[in-house]
C-alpha cells in the first residue's frame, strides 16, 4: 500500500499537470454566436441605431429589418441583399454584396463592438458618418 500511494499521486499530478486548457478561439467563438444565437438560426433584428451618441430613431422599415447569417459564410437581409461574410479578427465582420443598381461588389466592413448569444453591437462608417447598429437574436 505504500508503494502505491506515491504512484497515485505521482499519476495524478501528472494528469492534473498536463490537462489541456479549454479556451476557445475569439474568432470560432464570435462566428459561432453570429450563425447560431439564442434564436438558433443566425437571425437578427435591428433594434437600435445610433449616429455617434446620438440615438436615431427607427424607420417603420428598419424597425423590421432583419439579416441572417449561416455556417456556410453567406448572409441575406430583409432588404434583399445576399452575398457573403467573414471574419478575418476577432472584432471584424467582412460583408461581400452585389449594388442592386450598380451591379457592383461592394465590401462592407463592421467592427464588432460585442456578439453574445442575443445581441450583436456593430459599427461602421456609411458616407463618412459612423453609425453603430445594434441587433437582437430573432425568430
Amino acid at each position: 500500500m505504500k508503494q502505491f500511494l506515491p504512484t497515485l499521486l505521482s499519476l495524478l499530478l501528472l494528469v492534473v499537470g498536463c490537462s489541456k486548457s479549454d479556451s476557445v478561439d475569439p474568432i470560432t467563438e464570435r462566428s459561432s454566436y453570429l450563425v447560431s444565437n439564442s434564436s438558433s438560426v443566425g437571425k437578427w433584428r435591428l433594434t437600435s441605431l445610433k449616429s455617434g451618441t446620438t440615438n436615431l430613431a427607427l424607420t417603420a422599415t428598419q424597425s423590421v429589418y432583419t439579416k441572417r447569417y449561416t455556417t456556410d459564410n453567406k448572409f441575406s437581409d430583409t432588404d434583399g441583399l445576399i452575398g457573403t461574410w467573414s471574419m478575418p479578427t476577432a472584432d471584424q465582420l467582412v460583408e461581400v454584396f452585389t449594388n442592386f443598381s450598380s451591379g457592383v461588389s461592394v465590401t462592407q466592413v463592421y467592427k464588432i463592438n460585442s456578439v453574445t448569444a442575443t445581441q450583436l453591437n456593430l459599427t461602421y462608417t456609411v458616407n463618412g458618418t459612423e453609425l453603430t447598429a445594434i441587433y437582437t437574436a430573432s425568430m
